[in-house]
């Protein structure tokens, strides 16, 4: 059983081992099926010039049921946005782990929490939400073609967003 943890090339190690990433076992690339690039928009709040931010909203169940299956699949693609009136922010994840929190009152009614922790890296960083995006938008996503199909060059050069020094220009 996998701790869910990546391998220095970017792929989870049982992943890796067995093509569960939706491609032959000897091909690294995810398959065109799978890519989801996901953008979760907030109605306010700030994310500043590194990428950082701290944004809350209140979902509905259906809401809520969409941003979890969002984030599945920008989980499987390496690749999410974050997006407030004030600014935009595209980043590379990799799962880290879950935590899980239940306070239940005499009545057995409370908050349920459930956390999900990932590793991430600012790939490109906009104060302006309205102007031209790199990464997770409209399905397009931000990693190279090559680094998904392996076509054109040595997909490894890609892995874990290495190529990427400012995230404000990239």
């Amino acid at each position: 059983m996998s701790d869910g943890r990546e391998d220095a090339s970017g792929a989870d190690e049982d992943e890796a081992a067995d093509g569960q990433n939706g491609a032959d076992s000897d091909d690294p690339a995810i398959a065109p099926e799978g890519l989801q690039y996901p953008e979760f928009v907030f109605g306010e709040g700030e994310i500043a010039d590194d990428g950082s931010f701290e944004l809350d909203a209140d979902l509905d169940r259906e809401e809520l049921r969409e941003w979890v299956e969002d984030l599945a699949g920008g989980l499987g693609s390496h690749d999410v946005a974050v997006e407030s009136p004030d600014g935009y922010v595209t980043l590379g994840v990799a799962p880290e782990g879950v935590r899980m929190e239940f306070d239940p009152d005499e009545s057995g009614v409370g908050e349920f929490e459930f956390t999900v922790e990932m590793r991430a890296k600012a790939m490109f960083v906009a104060s302006d939400p309205d102007g031209e995006k790199v990464g997770a938008r409209g399905g397009t996503g931000f990693v190279p073609i090559e680094m998904l199909t392996g076509e054109d060059g040595d997909a490894e050069e890609f892995r874990c967003y290495n190529w990427i020094d400012e995230p404000t220009d990239p």
